[in-house]
């Protein structure tokens, strides 16, 4: 770092030669790093607020390199069946439903609105004839108008506990699958019992989070091991903003460990190793 010379050191320094002209410069360069950086607070300060989701978009980019438990065509699987779904339950059930569709390890979690039981059941009874579908999680609310309500509260929601999940200690962010519906929190994944809870309590403690539901696959510690062996990346260590404690509820008969006979004679179970390419995988059915 350069010391500015004062206005004592200025008069009297040897060689001199203009010692006003040299005061009056050193102060000008100091008030302009001043204003500077002055200004730089300014331009943080003013921004702060609306850095969140781009904070979550780009750590977002980085842990996609991270490890995820799903072998890969399960992953295609889960993202064909969710395409499938969407698409026909919008042509079908238009102006009758709103219904986000997520999947994870061919698991299908229905959130939304649907205007009557009837047409609740029935989206439902169409998810589970899907091929690809192992369990289906039924959590559309009836309401007289299903209406499409503004998303961006909800969708913050879930860029917030995405990246307070990524940057918690213990929890495999990106094994886990992130949803929110009226401040509602869902977590899908495949977890191990203390991550499941470890996952759970940092997103219960973000603050807006009414309610946090658990639909978590749950693997021991030698198939977690297992599953991890090929990764490279690890998550880093932070502790995000939280706020008063949502409740927890678990969805009754989806959780628990994966049961293996829920997929027997399937070319590639929910959790195996990496395939090459997509295979077929028989109908579905619930975990016991």
């Amino acid at each position: 770092m350069t010391n500015l010379p004062t206005t004592q050191a200025s008069r009297n320094g040897a060689g001199a030669r203009h010692p006003s002209r040299t005061s009056t410069t050193s102060a000008a360069f100091g008030l302009g790093r001043a204003s500077l950086a002055a200004a730089a607070v300014l331009v943080c300060a003013t921004q702060l607020a609306g850095c969140f989701p781009v904070l979550a978009g780009a750590m977002g980019t980085g842990v996609a390199m991270a490890t995820d438990r799903r072998p890969t065509a399960t992953q295609t699987v889960d993202r064909g069946l969710q395409l499938e779904a969407e698409s026909t339950i919008n042509s079908r059930y238009n102006g009758q439903a709103r219904v986000s569709v997520t999947v994870f390890n061919r698991k299908v979690l229905l959130t939304g609105e649907a205007s009557n039981d009837t047409v609740k059941q029935q989206i439902e009874q169409y998810v589970r004839g899907l091929q690809n579908a192992r369990v289906v999680i039924n959590e559309l609310e009836v309401v007289n108008s299903p209406g499409f309500m503004t998303q961006s509260q909800d969708a913050y929601l879930t860029s917030k506990v995405k990246t307070l999940l990524m940057t918690a200690d213990g929890v495999p962010s990106n094994s886990i699958k992130i949803t929110t519906e009226k401040s509602v929190v869902y977590l899908l994944g495949v977890v191990t019992t203390a991550e499941g809870d470890r996952a759970t309590d940092v997103a219960r403690n973000a603050s807006g989070v009414t309610k946090v539901v658990k639909a978590f696959d749950y693997v021991n510690d030698a198939e977690r091991v297992r599953l991890d062996a090929a990764s490279t990346s690890q998550n880093p260590s932070f502790e995000g903003s939280v706020g008063t404690p949502a409740p927890v509820q678990s969805v009754p008969g989806v959780g628990g460990p994966i049961d293996a006979s829920a997929t027997a004679g399937a070319t590639t179970a929910p959790v195996a190793a990496p395939a090459t390419s997509p295979v077929a995988l028989p109908p579905g059915r619930n975990l016991p």
